[in-house]
Parts: structure tokens; C-alpha cells; sequence
């Protein structure tokens, strides 16, 4: 009886010394990535979240070529930054170009609609003339971090 319960004690301190070495999987999303069960994410695995896969190098801290599960957690993290800096870029590329237009003599820019995606400005609604319709296009292209501007201004029919 005596030999039985070291043994007993040193297999439970092994699997419980195991357990601390592989970290229980906390995220559903993280263990759905994990397709073999292993605990990490291989960049294949990264692949099927476009997010994650970006900035897989990046979040590699240990350079194992595999993302455990807070790693994985700093690569969407690094991504949820970049989209949110993106959002505000527009925003403020949007705000510049209303300034830009406000600022530009000669168009009414009370009837411009102006929306921004990823720096592509559009531009819509109606002003009084065709040259106020290249003005305000060169206006919105003047503003830095304006990547190209879709110019969709309509001239206001004649009465």
C-alpha cells in the first residue's frame, strides 16, 4: 500500500504538471482556428481569419512559426488598430474636404455630399454649373490623404 500512493501521487503531479505546460483554450474562436487540437496556430490555420493571417509574422513574439493563444490575441488586436485608424483617417479626410470645399470661392457647397472610404473621397448632390463640378473635384483632391476622388456632382437642371 505504502509503494502504491507515491506512485499515485507522482502520476497525478505529472498530469498536473502537463496541464500548466498547455494552457486551457479560453476563446471559441481561437479553439475553431485550432484544427489539430495542438494548442497553437500554425499561419495555415491563421489563414481562415484574414485578420489574424496579416499580421501573423508580426504577432510570432517567439519566431516558432505558430501563434499561441495570446499572440493570436495580439494579432487581432494589431488588426482591430489599423481598421480603427483607417475609420479615422476618413474621417478626418471627410471633415477636410468639407473645409476644402467651404473654403473654395465660386461652389455652393451647402448642397456637397461628402464620404470617404479608405481614402477614396466621393462627392454628391447638385451645385449651379459644370465648372463648379471640376472645382470641387480639384478642391477634394488637393486634401492630403485623398486617394482618388469619385466625382458624382450633378449640375441643377435649368428651370
Amino acid at each position: 500500500m505504502k509503494k502504491s500512493i507515491p506512485l499515485l501521487v507522482l502520476a497525478a503531479f505529472s498530469v498536473c504538471a502537463h496541464a500548466q505546460d498547455a494552457a486551457p483554450q479560453k476563446s471559441p474562436d481561437f479553439a475553431k482556428l485550432d484544427k489539430n487540437h495542438d494548442g497553437f496556430l500554425s499561419r495555415e490555420e491563421a489563414k481562415a481569419d484574414k485578420r489574424v493571417a496579416k499580421f501573423f509574422g508580426k504577432a510570432d513574439m517567439n519566431r516558432d512559426g505558430k501563434l499561441n493563444e495570446d499572440e493570436w490575441l495580439k494579432a487581432r488586436s494589431m488588426a482591430d488598430r489599423q481598421k480603427a485608424g483607417e475609420y479615422v483617417d476618413d474621417s478626418t479626410i471627410t471633415a477636410k474636404v468639407k473645409s476644402a470645399l467651404l473654403a473654395k470661392k465660386g461652389v455652393s457647397s451647402a448642397e456637397i455630399s461628402v464620404e470617404t472610404y479608405l481614402g477614396v473621397v466621393q462627392l454628391s448632390g447638385f451645385v449651379d454649373t459644370a465648372d463648379q463640378v471640376q472645382l470641387a473635384g480639384r478642391a477634394a483632391r488637393s486634401v492630403k490623404g485623398v486617394k482618388e476622388v469619385k466625382n458624382s456632382l450633378n449640375v441643377k437642371p435649368k428651370p
